[in-house]
């Protein structure tokens, strides 16, 4: 890790990032219960996914490299609310993954903080790089540059070890509820002064 650096997401580096990404999150209980699986044709739509996410609404990307190779990934947003995604024309079919995203990320919005905040998401390692401290390494960055604001955080998770790992950056849970049967938790992180 003595060579890890951060830097900003340039435009040519979206689709790396996505790829790591959706390597990173392949085997989250959400995306398993949204998507249907954690094969190949999954992956890929996770990536797509995130590639489309940067490219409509961008945010501020930190990659953490190694070398060349992008090993980490973190968006924050600044945000006042987020508004529903349009229902998808009936019939509405829960196997249908446009429809299993509108009902995940409609869920979201309904609990996004309607003043202003940093959206912390999506944060992001590589499998193969976890447990050496480029999580953390991207945490402090972002309540870096959070802190600077002195600005509230938001963020989403479906994972315990999550909320535990996010605790120790000073967020609290705000409160849950369940997306196809996965508990997700929405914590909160006060401004510092």
């Amino acid at each position: 890790m003595d060579k890890l650096q951060i830097s900003f997401m340039e435009l040519g580096d979206v689709a790396a990032a996505a790829k790591v990404l959706s390597l990173a999150m392949l085997n989250n209980p959400l995306h398993i219960a949204v998507f249907r699986g954690t094969g190949e044709d999954e992956r890929q739509e996770i990536e797509r996914m995130f590639v489309d996410l940067f490219n409509t609404l961008p945010g501020i990307v930190f990659l953490a490299k190694e070398g060349p190779n992008i090993v980490g990934v973190m968006r924050m947003k600044s945000c006042t609310g987020r508004k529903a995604a349009e229902a998808p024309p009936a019939p509405q079919d829960e196997i249908d993954i446009t429809v299993r995203k509108t009902v995940w990320l409609n869920e979201w919005a309904r609990r996004d903080p309607k003043a202003q905040h940093w959206h912390l998401g999506p944060i992001g390692v590589l499998p193969s790089h976890r447990r050496v401290g480029i999580g953390s390494k991207l945490m402090q960055r972002f309540c870096r540059e959070v802190d600077r604001c002195a600005a509230t955080a938001y963020l989403e998770t479906d994972l315990d070890e999550n909320v535990r790992f996010y605790k120790k950056f000073g967020f609290d849970l705000l409160t849950t509820s369940n997306i196809f049967e996965v508990e997700n938790r929405y914590m909160v992180r006060p401004p510092i002064k």
